[in-house]
C-alpha cells in the first residue's frame, strides 16, 4: 500500500453499500468526516473498485494517487535524482584525484603511527593530490630514515597510499626491484655464512664488515675465452648473507609510579571530513581519550574523505604504588622476551643473551648483551653513472667484435 494506492472519497451514506459489494478488495483507513467518507484502495485493485461503484451508481467525489510510485514519476522528483547523481559521481571523481588513506604492512620493529608520522613530515598526508607525491623519492626517504628497514615499496592503488617495507632482506626483494642495485650491510657484523645467485661475492665467511660494505656486488664483470675483460654488466644482486651481530640492550622501570583505577567507560561518534579530530585525544585530567577512526569506502582501495570518529572516554583514579622486586623483574623480563620474539619473527636466531637486571637508587634497569644471527643485506641502487660506464663498455666490445 505504500508504494502505489489509491485514495477514493464518497457520500457517506453509500459506505455500507460499498462494503457488501467489494469482499473480495481489502479497503483500508476508512474515516468518515462532514458526511465523506474515505478509503484507500490498492494500485491493482483501483480499476475493479470503481467499476462496481459505477454499477452501484455510487459517485466518485474525489480521487487521489498516492504512494511513494506518484514521487518517482513526478517530474521535479526525478529531476533532484538526477542532480544528486550528478553531484555525487562528480565528488567521486574530484575525491578520486586525492589520497585519502595510508596503509603500512611489514612493519615490527616500527609501528604503523611512527612510519605514518615520517610520511606526513615528508608533506604527504591524506588530501594530497597524487600527481603531487613522488613514490620514489619516499621509498628513498624512508630508507635512509630507519637504517633497519631494507626494502621499500611505495604505490598508490584507487586512494590509497601504500607502503610496504621489509625490515630484512629476503629474496623476494629481487622479484620485485627493477632497477639494478647491490646489497650492501645494513650494520655492522661478522660474516657468517653467504650464498650468491645474482652478482659478485664482496666478503667471505668470517669478515667483518662495517655498515654500507657491499656484500654483493651488482657490477659483474664479462670475460671472453682468454679471460680478458669485456665489459660490465649491471643486473639486481641476489642472494642470502647471515651475520652475527651484537646487540647492547638497555631497559629502565622506575620503582615509584601511579597507578590508574578505570571506572565505567563511556563512547561517543561523531562524523568528520578529511580526517578532521574534533577532540584532542591521549590523558587528560582523571580520564583517557581513545580516538578510532572508521574510513568510508567505495570498494577496493578507493577510500572517501569522510568517516566515522569514535572516542572512547575512559575516567579514573590516581594512587601512589611502588615494584617490589620480583615484580619488576617480572616486567623488565617480559618486555626482553617481547624484544626477542620481535626479533626471531625478523629471522634473527638468538645465540647468547647476557643480560642482567640490577637495582639503582629510583629504578630498575635490565642490562647487558644479545648476541645472534641474522640475514644482513639491503638494497642500494647502482648509480646512473656506473650504468652509463658499463653500457659504453658494452658497446665498444659489440664494436670490435662486429670488426673482427
Amino acid at each position: 500500500m505504500k508504494f502505489h494506492f489509491y485514495e477514493i472519497v464518497i457520500d457517506g451514506k453509500y459506505i455500507y453499500r460499498v462494503l457488501n459489494t467489494v469482499k473480495k478488495i481489502h479497503l483500508r483507513n476508512i474515516s468518515n468526516q462532514e458526511n465523506k467518507t474515505s478509503f484507500l484502495v490498492d494500485s491493482e485493485d483501483i480499476e475493479e473498485t470503481l467499476r462496481i461503484l459505477k454499477a452501484n451508481d455510487i459517485p466518485v467525489l474525489n480521487m487521489k494517487e498516492k504512494g511513494i510510485y506518484t514521487k518517482i514519476v513526478d517530474k521535479f522528483f526525478f529531476k533532484l535524482v538526477l542532480i544528486f547523481a550528478f553531484v555525487f559521481v562528480t565528488a567521486l571523481i574530484v575525491c578520486s584525484r586525492y589520497i585519502w588513506e595510508i596503509s603500512i604492512d611489514g612493519n615490527y620493529t616500527y609501528t604503523t603511527n611512527t612510519i605514518k608520522n615520517f610520511v606526513y613530515s615528508q608533506k604527504i598526508k591524506e588530501g594530497t593530490l597524487k600527481k603531487n607525491i613522488n613514490c620514489e623519492a619516499l621509498e628513498k626517504q624512508i630508507r635512509r630514515k630507519y637504517t633497519d628497514i631494507s626494502w621499500v615499496c611505495a604505490e598508490i592503488k584507487g586512494t590509497n597510499l601504500m607502503i610496504h617495507v621489509k625490515e630484512n632482506y629476503i629474496t623476494e626483494i629481487s622479484k620485485k626491484e627493477t632497477k639494478p642495485y647491490h646489497i650492501v650491510a645494513n650494520k655492522e657484523a661478522e660474516i657468517v655464512s653467504i650464498l650468491v645467485r645474482s652478482g659478485v661475492a664482496g666478503v667471505k665467511a668470517g669478515d667483518k664488515v662495517k655498515k654500507g660494505t657491499i656484500l654483493i656486488n651488482g657490477m659483474v664483470d664479462v670475460f671472453d675465452e682468454s679471460e680478458q675483460k669485456l665489459f660490465t654488466n649491471p643486473c639486481n644482486a641476489d642472494g642470502e648473507i647471515i651475520g652475527k651481530t651484537e646487540y647492547k640492550y638497555e631497559d629502565e622501570l622506575k620503582i615509584r609510579y601511579k597507578q590508574k583505577i578505570y571506572q565505567k567507560n563511556y563512547s561517543y561518534y561523531l562524523p568528520s571530513i578529511s580526517g578532521y579530530q574534533w577532540v584532542k585525544t591521549g590523558s587528560t585530567k582523571n580520564k583517557n581519550i581513545q580516538y578510532k577512526e572508521i574510513k568510508l569506502k567505495g570498494f577496493g582501495n578507493y577510500y572517501l574523505p569522510i568517516c566515522i570518529q569514535k572516542y572512547t572516554v575512559m575516567p579514573y583514579t590516581e594512587t601512589d604504588c611502588q615494584y617490589e622486586q620480583k615484580e619488576a623483574e617480572y616486567l623488565l623480563e617480559k618486555r626482553l622476551n617481547n624484544k626477542l620474539a620481535i626479533m626471531e619473527q625478523k629471522g634473527y636466531k638468538i645465540l647468547k643473551k647476557n643480560v642482567k637486571i640490577v637495582k639503582q637508587k629510583d629504578s630498575y634497569v635490565c642490562r647487558g648483551n644479545i648476541t645472534c644471527l641474522e640475514p644482513l643485506g639491503k638494497v642500494s641502487y647502482i648509480s646512473q653513472e656506473e650504468i652509463n660506464r658499463a653500457d659504453m663498455e658494452k658497446e665498444s666490445a659489440d664494436n670490435e667484435t662486429e670488426q673482427q
